[in-house]
């Protein structure tokens, strides 16, 4: 067997064997509302950024050891008198490349969710006499910290995981807004608005039942809004379209003027 050949074969051995290192999930982090992560909580933080950072770069060397056999044994492939078993191990080597680059992307996500656990959203003074848009506005951008986190049916917590309602009362309640824990009861305590009149921030409510509507998440703006979706699924941005075609459409409420549930 070619000696290019054998390389890309042992690298791809290398990668099963090791690969399981690199296939954790997300990694969230609770912060208290309003304070900086202080004590045990931010050391633990560092150290867990310390161990990404430390993934991320053996990540990245792994990248660019497979980028330089893949050119080798593309130049095996026009020197060999039968180029076709190293045109198969090219090819191979292009889809362990590609996962190579989703799996740095992905620890470079990890890493930025823990920096910015570090440095939590903090309201301004008097935010609860703002315009609702600003609030609204604060909303999206703590929604948005929480992409990736698991959907789990009942939870309220990016440890856990969260079943839509729980998304937003979690969202909100970082905000001093108090919302109950169930999409139905959340369309009940809100102040409705008109589609035509949406503002990040304002919740969306689908899928009509007899007792109200089962799934909610928060407008981000642009016809997009962050969910919870279902089982098997992680908080995400998703076309508003696209949910109502699927599940039907309710309406929308703005949370920033809700009342006492």
């Amino acid at each position: 067997m070619p000696r290019p050949v054998c390389l890309a074969v042992l690298s791809l051995c290398c990668l099963v064997v090791v690969g399981g290192a690199f296939a954790r999930g997300p990694v969230f982090v609770v912060v208290p509302t309003g304070a900086g992560a202080t004590g045990s909580l931010r050391q633990a933080i560092l150290d867990r950024i310390g161990e990404e950072r430390r993934a991320l770069g053996a990540a990245r060397l792994r990248q660019s050891r497979d980028a330089r056999l893949l050119r080798r044994t593309r130049a095996a492939t026009v020197q060999a008198a039968d180029p076709f078993p190293s045109e198969d191990q090219s090819v191979r080597l292009v889809s362990v490349l590609a996962a190579d680059k989703r799996r740095e992307g992905r620890l470079r996500r990890q890493l930025q969710g823990l920096e910015l656990a570090l440095r939590p959203v903090a309201p301004p003074v008097g935010l609860g006499s703002a315009p609702a848009t600003t609030v609204g506005a604060y909303a999206v951008t703590i929604a948005e910290r929480y992409l990736g986190v698991r959907y789990l049916w009942g939870g309220n917590n990016p440890d856990e995981g969260f079943d839509c309602s729980g998304f937003v009362q979690f969202v909100y309640a970082q905000l001093g807004i108090q919302l109950p824990h169930y999409a139905a009861s959340q369309y009940s305590v809100t102040a409705h608005v008109d589609a035509a009149e949406l503002e990040p921030g304002d919740l969306l409510f689908f899928e009509p039942r007899a007792d109200g509507p089962g799934h909610v998440g928060i407008y981000v703006g642009g016809g997009v809004f962050v969910e919870a979706p279902h089982t098997g699924d992680v908080v995400k941005l998703e076309s508003v379209a696209a949910e109502a075609n699927l599940v039907g459409y309710v309406g929308a409420a703005r949370p920033a003027v809700a009342t006492a549930p």
